[in-house]
């Protein structure tokens, strides 16, 4: 006999218009599919899934010239209450959105040295406390052609200004991105890390720190012995074993490493381990955040480089990372890149947070945890590729975060759920 399985799912899309919208969805469509399932064990009872899919609201808040690379919500500007929006444009210049109710203003805070030449040469930004001798957070850009990390901060005394952190434009080799971060534990704020390839197909990864309004600089990846070549890294406490922050570095060819500071600040070596080791799923960008409520510390979330997949890995009872595969994006042509990924709180009466990924084809995937399983779904596509998302509270006089993407076509759009939340019922658990 075999079990017959109803699931219902209501999606509904309403008209909603924010102030500051350039165009919004203009169709209001229900639809009711039921689908049945006939490959499950036998049973005698009869299941019925209530899904609330809400709809998203897509509203352009800003259209670039040229393609936008990075984009990064944080708070860098004390001129601006609540969160502000770094982008990197094509040209290599930092743009600055300011959310309002009514408007988002933008400006130009560091123009370009040069353009950036392609996705694929991993343009970055991010925010963070990097610097105590300014207020508030601070930016940092990599762009590859040149080989530079730039900080844009304001100084209350002269305004917006800038200032290079690492260049190697005259080595040999290619940088692999900019991270913002608390990496270093003995460090007050955040630090940056960069990742530089190397002569010898090898990786140096350095950890800038500011202490008195001096930068300091250490290796501790790749700098005393030969490493795979980073393509990203992210600071979290995905360790329950060990007191973090802990650093995670995924590299080109599939080995993904677990870096931690010595136990003594005056040692040398930090400390590195294997955290798995799969070519068919190298990734490409990484996160750490507790999506998963139900498991201790955070998880390592991973968008991956040539099959357009997001995973997740988490640590067991015997400190082993389980790799699992929650998605795989609808990319068929090279290159097959989950370009970002990001996590937030979007639906909030889903249980945890949920984890939003963008690629070649223009979607926007978004993922929530129901039960013991994760359901995705795209909720929105552009019509060239997208490159870049971010999560964040931009608007604060709305619930729950809302999600910020672009991409080639230089338009930066705001999706927010026409629903806050999704209404699960009679869901068993590992369905």
């Amino acid at each position: 006999m075999k079990t017959q399985r109803f699931v219902i799912v209501i999606s509904i899309v309403l008209i909603c218009t924010l102030p500051i919208s350039v165009f919004a969805l203009d169709e209001a469509e229900a639809t009711v599919t039921i689908e049945q399932v006939k490959d499950q064990p036998a049973t005698n009872e009869m299941e019925t899934t209530l899904v609330w899919q809400p709809g998203f609201v897509a509203n352009r808040v800003y259209q670039a010239a040229g393609p936008v690379y990075a984009i990064a919500g944080g708070e860098f500007d004390l001129g601006h209450d609540g969160m502000e929006i770094a982008c990197l444009t094509s040209d290599g210049s930092m743009l600055q959105l300011s959310p309002n109710f009514l408007v988002w203003e933008a400006s130009i805070r560091y123009e370009g040295r040069v353009p950036v030449e392609a996705i694929s040469t991993r343009p970055t930004i991010g925010i963070g406390d990097i610097h105590s001798g300014y207020p508030g957070g601070e930016v940092v850009i990599f762009n590859r052609h040149p080989s530079v990390v730039t900080v844009v901060f304001h100084d209350p005394n002269a305004g917006w200004s800038h200032e290079v952190l690492a260049d190697n434009s005259e080595m040999t080799g290619n940088g692999w991105g900019a991270r913002v971060g608390d990496y270093d534990p003995y460090r007050p704020g955040d630090e940056v890390f960069y990742i530089y390839e190397s002569a010898m197909d090898s990786s140096i990864g350095m950890l800038f720190s500011e202490v008195a309004g001096t930068w300091e600089k250490k290796g501790i990846y790749g700098w005393e012995s030969w490493m795979e070549v980073g393509m990203d890294s992210a600071a979290g406490d995905f360790n329950w074993e060990h007191t973090g922050p802990e650093i995670v570095i995924t590299t080109e060819m599939g080995p993904t490493y677990e870096i931690v500071a010595p136990v003594d600040v005056n040692e040398g070596d930090w400390p590195i381990r294997t955290v798995w080791d799969n070519p068919v799923n190298a990734g490409w960008v990484t996160k750490i955040a507790d999506v998963d409520p139900w498991s201790p510390g955070d998880e390592i979330v991973y968008g991956t480089r040539f099959n357009n997949r997001i995973m997740i890995s988490r640590q067991n009872k015997d400190g082993v990372h389980d790799l699992q595969i929650l998605l795989i994006g609808n990319a068929t042509e090279h290159p097959r890149n989950m370009w970002d990924i990001a996590i937030g709180d979007v639906l909030l009466q889903s249980p945890g947070l949920e984890i939003l990924g963008v690629d070649s084809t223009g979607s926007v995937y978004l993922l929530q945890r129901i039960g013991e399983t994760w359901q995705g779904q795209v909720i929105w596509q552009d019509t060239r590729p997208l490159y870049a998302v971010t999560v964040g509270d931009f608007l604060p006089h709305l619930s729950g975060d809302e999600i910020l993407v672009a991409g080639r076509s230089g338009t930066i759009t705001l999706l927010k759920p026409t629903f806050r939340g999704s209404l699960i019922g009679n869901v068993k658990p590992g369905l």
